[in-house]
């Protein structure tokens, strides 16, 4: 009896062995190794260019949300030193003035993605979008409720982040909230911004 449960004991540690070697092979043909920051915040007034003709009018506040990241590695390893294309895949969750939860989704391809550098990917809520799901004239970090994103490199998800939430949370169905394109969620060339602090963020591909 004792013989037969020592048995099956050894078994069992040699099939969770067997899993574990194989979830870590998994894992280690990746094709790129991302170390993955957390979402930081940050308010910006639209900026006032300098031109020949001066123009008054009030600036008004976008939302900026940022993630640092470092590609460390590609397998195969890059000749070069550079990814050719990755994508982030973002997800926000915005408290409505209804009372409403609203999820709005975008994704940025970056192109020229040094390895071994660290970048900013990033997305933008303008001060229309934000009072006109909020209400309020200034929005900021405290009217979103969730924010989420997945790294994406040769169709594989290669890293992640999350915030607000339990991580992995925009992969699930949430009763309490609505996705929408009605707003549109921007990258950082869709906005005011696009000549600003060039070599922080990745670069962005251009549309067809």
């Amino acid at each position: 009896m004792r013989t037969s449960i020592l048995y099956r004991s050894i078994i069992a540690i040699s099939l969770s062995a067997g899993l574990s070697m194989t979830s870590f092979a998994q894992k280690s043909k990746l094709p790129a190794k991302v170390k993955v920051d957390k979402p930081a915040f940050d308010t910006l007034q639209s900026p006032t260019l300098g031109g020949g003709n001066s123009k008054s009018f009030r600036p008004k506040d976008w939302l900026e949300i940022e993630v640092p990241f470092q590609l460390e590695g590609l397998n195969p390893k890059s000749k070069d030193g550079f990814a050719d294309i990755m994508e982030v895949k973002w997800y926000i969750v915005v408290k409505g003035q209804d009372r409403k939860n609203y999820r709005i989704e975008k994704t940025v391809k970056h192109v020229n993605i040094p390895v071994g550098e660290e970048v900013v990917t990033s997305v933008y809520l303008s001060p229309n979008t934000l009072k006109r799901i909020t209400g309020k004239d200034k929005a900021g970090k405290g009217d979103l409720e969730a924010i989420g994103g997945e790294i994406h490199y040769g169709g594989t998800m290669v890293g992640f982040f999350s915030h607000g939430l339990k991580k992995g949370w925009w992969k699930d169905e949430i009763k309490s909230v609505t996705t929408t394109t009605k707003f549109p969620l921007l990258n950082k060339d869709e906005t005011p911004f696009k000549l600003f602090w060039h070599d922080r963020y990745a670069e962005i591909a251009k549309k067809d």
